[in-house]
């Protein structure tokens, strides 16, 4: 049975390298559910989050196949919660005069933050750990979501361990 994989990679920064990860894992016939890319601290790193389903005897595979990238530094599974997360959603819904007040209630319980106010829509924002956003989005499907966009979830290790450890 498939299991959710977490990874972090420490990569080098510069074209190119995204497409060559999503190659691998489509190679392989695995789906990205998620992949977030940022630069790092230090410009010549990016860090990429990849979220994935795999059979859990795949997992050191995966991450074999990843450190063979002459790109990526460093690969790290993030598992058993040690790991803090965050995943940010935008999301516009239907709100016309008379379910405004519902919806605000709906954004202010989760503590989303209204971005903008149409004439017919409210658009607000959520950051949080993805089961929230799920709850979140799943009461709003009463109000009618126009659209939404999340942009992946991103994590770190918890504690003091860092990625860059062990980096020169």
């Amino acid at each position: 049975m498939a299991e959710k994989l977490l990874l972090s990679a420490l990569v080098n920064n510069h074209a190119g390298v995204l497409l060559r990860v999503a190659g691998l894992f489509s190679r392989r016939g695995f789906n990205i559910s998620s992949l977030t890319v940022c630069e790092t601290e230090n410009p010549k790193f990016s860090r990429m989050t990849i979220v994935s389903e795999a059979e859990p005897n795949t997992f050191r595979q995966i991450e074999q196949q990843l450190l063979k990238l002459e790109d990526v530094i460093k690969v790290i599974r993030l598992k058993d919660e040690k790991y803090v997360s965050s995943e940010l959603l935008l999301v516009k819904v239907r709100a016309e005069n008379k379910d405004r007040p519902a919806v605000l209630q709906t954004i202010s319980k989760y503590g989303a933050r209204v971005k903008d106010i149409g004439h017919l829509t409210i658009t607000s924002e959520l950051t949080g750990i993805p089961s929230i956003i799920d709850e979140f989005v799943k009461e709003l499907e009463a109000h009618t979501i126009i659209e939404l966009t999340r942009s992946g979830v991103t994590a770190l290790e918890s504690g003091d361990i860092s990625i860059n450890d062990d980096i020169d």
